[in-house]
C-alpha cells in the first residue's frame, strides 16, 4: 500500500523518467542487434565489420556525452528532454535512410548518444534531482523502463522487420517518437519542470562541466571505485555480445538462449526494487560495493558448470545485478556531490563506463582468438571482476570521500 500510495503521489515524475528509460531502446545494443544481419545484407557487411563499426560508433558517442550530457545542468528540463528525444527520432530516420558503411557508423553514433546514453541520462538525472528522501526507490521505478522495454521491443521489432522491412521499421520507431513520445513526456513535464528549474552552476556550462570533472578528480573514493564501476557494463556487454559463441562452446541450443531472457528480465525488475529499498535504508555507498557479486557469480557458473540450467541462473544474477546497479549509479553521486552538478557529473561517469564497455566484445573476441577457451576466459572475467571490487571496499572501509 505504501508503495503504491508512493507511486500516485508522484505519478507524473516517475512516469516522465520511466517513459525515457523505456525508450532508449533504439539505442540499446539488445535494440541494434537485432538489425544486425538485416545491415550486413544490405551493405556487404560481415558481423565483425558490423561491430567494428559500432565499436567507433560507441566510443565516440561516449566522448560526446560528456559534453552534452552536462547541459542538463543548464537548460530547462522541458527543452532539453525535447531536444533529447527530436534527436533520437532523427537517429532512427538516419538510420532507415544509411546507405553504406560510414553512413551506418554515423546513425549508430547518433543512436548510440541519443538513445543508450541521453534518455537514460535524462531519466536518472531529473529522478534523482525531483526526490531526496525516497531517491532509491524513484530511481528502481523508473529504471524499470528498461527491462519492460527488453520484453517489449524485441518481438515488435522482429515483427516489423518481417512485415514491413528493416527500414521502415527504424522510420516508424522514430515517428513514434517524435509524434507520441514527445507531445506526452511535454505533458507530464508541464506539472513539475516549469516550477523546479534544474541546478545550475555560478558559472557558465563549460566552467560548470570543468568544475564536475575537478569534484570527481579530487574524490579519493571516485579514484578507488573506477575499477568497479566498469565490472558490470564491462563483462555484461562482453557476455552478451558473444553469448551464442559461448553457448555453442557449451554445447547450449540457441532456443535455451532466447528462453533464459525472461529470467534476466524479471530478476532485473527484482533488484531494481532491492536496490531502491536498500539505498533508502542504508545508502548508495555501501550498496555500491556490493552491487558486483551478481554478475562475479554469473561468470562463474558460466565459466564452471556445463549444465543447461547454468545459462538461465547465469541471466537470472545478471539481470539481478544491473538492477541493483542501474539507481545506485546515480544516487552515489547525488549523495558524495550533490545536485547542483549532477548532470556533469554523471555523464562524465557514463562516458568512462560506455567506453569500458565498448571495449568489452573486442577484448573477448581477441582472446577467443589465440585460442584461449571460453571457460577459461570467463573464469579469468570472474577473478578480475573480483579484485575489481577491492579499491571500492577499502574506500568505504576507511570512509573515503
Amino acid at each position: 500500500m505504501d508503495f503504491i500510495r508512493f507511486v500516485r503521489q508522484h505519478a507524473r515524475p516517475l512516469a516522465f523518467g520511466a517513459l525515457h528509460a523505456f525508450y532508449s531502446a533504439p539505442g540499446q545494443t539488445f535494440c541494434i542487434g537485432l538489425f544486425v544481419a538485416s545491415f550486413g545484407a544490405d551493405f556487404g557487411l560481415d558481423p565483425a565489420a558490423v561491430g567494428a563499426a559500432y565499436l567507433v560508433a560507441t566510443v565516440g558517442a561516449a566522448i560526446a556525452l560528456l559534453f552534452v550530457g552536462q547541459w542538463i545542468d543548464h537548460v530547462r528540463l522541458v527543452h532539453y528532454s525535447a531536444a533529447v528525444i527530436v534527436g533520437l527520432g532523427i537517429a532512427c530516420f538516419m538510420t532507415a535512410a544509411a546507405v553504406g558503411p560510414l553512413t551506418l557508423v554515423v546513425a549508430f553514433f547518433a543512436l548510440r548518444l541519443t538513445g543508450q546514453g541521453l534518455m537514460i541520462h535524462v531519466e536518472a538525472t531529473a529522478t534523482a534531482r525531483a526526490f531526496e528522501t525516497q531517491r532509491g526507490r524513484a530511481l528502481g521505478i523508473t529504471a524499470l523502463g528498461v527491462p519492460l522495454s527488453e520484453m517489449i521491443f524485441p518481438p515488435l521489432l522482429v515483427a516489423g522487420i518481417a512485415a514491413i522491412g528493416w527500414r521502415s521499421t527504424y522510420a516508424v520507431v522514430g515517428a513514434i517518437a517524435i509524434l507520441v513520445l514527445l507531445p506526452f513526456t511535454q505533458w507530464l513535464l508541464s506539472g513539475i519542470s516549469r516550477a523546479r528549474p534544474p541546478g545550475k552552476s555560478a558559472h557558465g556550462p563549460w566552467r560548470g562541466l570543468v568544475g564536475g570533472l575537478l569534484l570527481l578528480g579530487r574524490s579519493r573514493f571516485v579514484w578507488a571505485a573506477l575499477p568497479a564501476m566498469a565490472i558490470l557494463s564491462f563483462v555484461g556487454t562482453a557476455i552478451m555480445f558473444h553469448i551464442t559463441t559461448i553457448a555453442g562452446a557449451k554445447g547450449w541450443p540457441l532456443a535455451l538462449v532466447a528462453a533464459s531472457f525472461p529470467a534476466s528480465a524479471i530478476a532485473h525488475v527484482i533488484g531494481l526494487f532491492a536496490s531502491g529499498h536498500i539505498i533508502d535504508r542504508f545508502s548508495a555507498r555501501k550498496l555500491f560495493v556490493f552491487q558486483s557479486f551478481p554478475i562475479v557469480l554469473a561468470v562463474a557458473v558460466l565459466a564452471l558448470v556445463a549444465d543447461r540450467w547454468a545459462l538461465p541462473v547465469a541471466f537470472a544474477l545478471m539481470g539481478f545485478g544491473f538492477g541493483l546497479a542501474r539507481p545506485v549509479m546515480t544516487a552515489v553521486w547525488a549523495e558524495i556531490f550533490g545536485i547542483a552538478m549532477l548532470g556533469s557529473i554523471r555523464s562524465a561517469v557514463a562516458m568512462y563506463v560506455v567506453f569500458i564497455s565498448a571495449l568489452a566484445p573486442f577484448v573477448f573476441g581477441a582472446l577467443l582468438g589465440t585460442g584461449i577457451g571460453v571457460d577459461a576466459i570467463l573464469l579469468a572475467f570472474a577473478i578480475a571482476a573480483l579484485l575489481c571490487m577491492v579499491p571500492a571496499f577499502y574506500a568505504e572501509w576507511r570512509g573515503f570521500n
